[in-house]
């Protein structure tokens, strides 16, 4: 059903006659009279009687004001639906982990800011502890994190995983390393509590080896020229590394053992949401997801 018809018949009802109507609209009174006759087509009955000049509604008519009003306030809130966004306006803080930052975040508040110049963003960037500590003090509104937040009144959605692996200095070979031989040797990773710390102890465990020496730094670019001046070899996700291994800088290891992937969780508390909390979080984790599925292999978790 053409709405255009809907509303000259709301408008006739509203102010009494056709003329009226046209003149609101701004069309001729014929042009009134081929809608409403129109209407009366598609829905198979007549909406006014006219007798002697005198204009009345028929019950068919009388029972479509409600529902043509209903029809008219339903697609002027479909026609604001691309437009209600780019009005939001709002101080959003958000804290990533590092490898957050080395990945997709520059992009991503660029592209936001450009398409939602209302919303003002404050960036920090901490580890995993310190940002779930941050959000609940209320010292960010947006938490881009690995752990999955328990409790009441906090909401989080699950991103797609990065990649882990073994990284060491690009100029070594490229044969298929036993475990227990790196863990022979020094190791860089992130800091004592992050994803991939947990991961290495349980690599030490499940190879049955005891915890050697361990270098823990919470800096991705600081990782990276540590394991590029031959401080160890690294456990850490991938793609934050991609140029470095592509340039040869650095070089992905291949192990026997297998490793889980790193998570991504974004989370805000219910209590303190907006409509500009609300939209940068579903924006961010949509933003992840695009990313991750751009990884080509041997970054990509699958």
């Amino acid at each position: 059903m053409n709405t255009r018809f809907l509303e000259s018949f709301i408008l006739v009802v509203q102010l009494g006659s056709f003329r009226a109507a046209a003149e609101k609209l701004h069309i001729t009174q014929a042009t009134i009279s081929n809608r409403i006759a129109s209407l009366e087509e598609e829905i198979g009955a007549r909406v006014f009687s006219r007798d002697a000049g005198d204009l009345r509604l028929t019950p068919v008519g009388m029972r479509l004001i409600p529902l043509g009003e209903r029809v008219l306030e339903m697609q002027k809130y479909i026609m604001q639906l691309g437009q209600s966004d780019q009005n939001v306006l709002g101080s959003v803080r958000i804290g990533a982990i590092d490898t957050v930052v080395h990945t997709w975040l520059v992009g991503f508040i660029e592209h936001l800011q450009s398409s939602y110049p209302g919303i003002e963003v404050q960036l920090s960037s901490e580890s995993t502890d310190r940002l779930n500590k941050s959000l609940r003090d209320g010292d960010v509104d947006i938490a881009l994190q690995t752990d999955q937040l328990a409790g009441d009144g906090v909401v989080s959605t699950t991103c797609l995983p990065m990649r882990m692996g073994w990284v060491g200095p690009g100029h070594k070979g490229e044969r298929k390393v036993d475990v227990r031989e790196l863990l022979t040797q020094p190791v860089v990773t992130m800091s004592r509590g992050s994803q991939p710390y947990l991961v290495l102890k349980d690599v030490y465990r499940r190879a049955g080896v005891p915890m050697g020496k361990v270098h823990c730094v919470n800096s991705i670019a600081a990782l990276a020229r540590l394991v590029r001046c031959g401080f160890g070899n690294a456990l850490i996700p991938l793609p934050p590394v991609r140029e470095e291994v592509v340039r040869g800088e650095l070089r992905i290891i291949e192990t026997d053992m297998p490793l889980p992937p790193q998570g991504l969780i974004v989370s805000y508390l219910e209590s303190r949401q907006s409509d500009a909390i609300k939209l940068v979080a579903e924006l961010a984790c949509q933003e992840a997801d695009r990313f991750m599925r751009s990884m080509p292999a041997p970054f990509s978790p699958h």
